[in-house]
């Protein structure tokens, strides 16, 4: 399966258990930022789907700054929805989650 279409179904996955959940679900199609948006009970967040072969995701720290601006802009809080590509099982993590390295972030998998 190619990249874009893996992230896609990721994406659509989490979105389906999310609106299972009562949460209004919008996915950003093509390679706009954040991934999706959800409203609950006037509680806003903004996900960003990733997955990876990898025990590390990494984040640069442009895209990082983006989505704590895009989270700011609504009043949200900023998720990560962050899985292993073998594995079917999911999480959604904060950004306390994120690790500095030198030019990047990261969150372990393990």
């Amino acid at each position: 399966m190619k990249t874009y279409n893996k992230g896609y179904v990721f994406e659509q996955a989490v979105k389906s258990k999310l609106e299972t959940d009562g949460w209004m679900v919008i996915r950003s199609a093509g390679s706009k930022k954040p991934d999706l948006i959800a409203a609950r009970n006037k509680k806003i967040i903004i996900i960003e789907c990733k997955s990876t072969k990898q025990d590390i995701i990494y984040f640069d720290e442009k895209e990082v700054k983006n989505l704590k601006k895009t989270a700011s802009e609504f009043g949200a809080e900023c998720l990560f929805a962050v899985k292993k590509n073998h594995l079917k099982n999911w999480f959604l993590v904060g950004l306390e989650a994120l690790e500095k390295t030198k030019n990047k972030f990261k969150i372990l998998l393990d």
